[in-house]
């Protein structure tokens, strides 16, 4: 899997999966509104792409679970262009 793209289609085809989003500090999921502290969920997996045109056409896919099994996805775009607040929360998130 090459792509984005590629990627959030077989996580979506192989698990139940929820959209995550970074807001006031916290990982939201948007379906359910469930809000999580790092200390809440665990990294599965980072998958990093960069853009074929671009060195700066980065970015990066965070496959999460909570403690309460809620599976999600977050993205960022990672060097010059992610997002530093989220980079510090997820620093602190258990990887496993």
């Amino acid at each position: 899997m090459d792509t984005l793209t590629e990627v959030i289609k077989y996580l979506r085809k192989k698990n139940k999966i929820y959209d995550f989003d970074f807001i006031d500090d916290f990982i939201i999921c948007k379906e359910t509104g469930e809000r999580f502290s790092p200390e809440d969920l665990k990294i599965n997996r980072i998958y990093r792409f960069e853009g074929d045109s671009s060195a700066d056409d980065m970015s990066i896919l965070y496959y999460l679970e909570s403690k309460s099994g809620t599976r999600g996805i977050i993205t960022d775009a990672f060097g010059t262009y992610g997002n530093p607040e989220m980079e510090n929360f997820l620093s602190f998130v258990k990887k496993g």
